[in-house]
């Protein structure tokens, strides 16, 4: 865990799977389209994929590594995923805020 949020790692024959906790709760259908934005316009940048939990509905970062990886590469690719869940929330705010209200000035009242 770091802070409120479960981070898990599980290694088996296949490989080691990296998985960090996106949200604390099920996302209503709008937030869950804001999340779907933020994960089609990172995909360019993140190799954490969006998986939603059948049970509860929460959001988490998944990435599968090969089992032949290193201890060294589980903790950077799980810093990578911690890095990646931190500027997702970091957007999400940002897109759930409501716009700045936008004020009218004339040309006429400017200085010259």
């Amino acid at each position: 865990m770091e802070g409120d949020d479960h981070i898990n790692v599980r290694s088996s024959e296949h490989g080691v799977l990296l998985c960090v906790q996106l949200t604390r709760d099920c996302p209503d259908p709008r937030s869950l389209g804001t999340w779907l934005r933020i994960g089609q316009s990172s995909l360019l940048h993140f190799a954490g994929a969006l998986a939603q939990a059948p049970a509860c509905g929460r959001l988490w970062l998944l990435q599968h590594l090969p089992h032949t990886c290193s201890q060294a590469e589980v903790l950077a690719t799980l810093e990578a995923l911690l890095n990646q869940r931190d500027t997702w929330r970091r957007v999400a705010k940002r897109l759930v805020m409501p716009a700045s209200k936008l004020y009218v000035t004339s040309l006429r009242s400017l200085p010259n």
